[in-house]
């Protein structure tokens, strides 16, 4: 018993033809987003909060382990105001540093966020609280940022 010839209709070939150039368009358009968003580096950001009736300058250092500078800002805020979506920042932060107007620095570890356990994709960040009591505050962020 020989083989039953098969034949395909015109339509039939066009329309696996499209089918298949429609399978590899997409299987290569979805590798390159992959690539993109892969190749993305997460970033840490800061952001600052004055919670005084006055208008302070706020200047913040993120340092390392070998405290060399990760970040670096000063930042002038009115009473009750808030400095937000500020420059992003990569590295390994150990600690913030916090001078408000000219008086001495204050340190604070760097806050561990723990965003992945909390199932967010984020390097974490820190949002630096200046209290009504004149205590500086630090609460971790686990916002998505990139490095630009």
């Amino acid at each position: 018993m020989s083989p039953r010839p098969t034949h395909q209709s015109p339509s039939d070939r066009s329309r696996r033809s499209l089918l298949a150039t429609g399978c590899a368009a997409a299987a290569s358009g979805f590798a390159g987003c992959a690539d993109l968003l892969g190749s993305e580096e997460l970033a840490h950001e800061v952001e600052v909060y004055n919670r005084r009736e006055t208008a302070h300058t706020l200047s913040v250092r993120v340092e390392n382990v070998d405290s060399d500078a990760l970040y670096r800002q000063t930042f002038d805020i009115d009473g009750d105001r808030a400095r937000e979506g500020t420059e992003p920042f990569t590295g390994r932060p150990t600690a913030v540093v916090v001078t408000i107007d000219d008086r001495e620095p204050v340190e604070r570890d760097w806050p561990d966020p723990n965003c992945e356990q909390q199932g967010t994709r984020s390097a974490g960040g820190v949002d630096v609280y200046l209290l009504p009591d004149d205590e500086v505050r630090l609460e971790p962020t686990c916002n998505t940022i990139y490095a630009e």
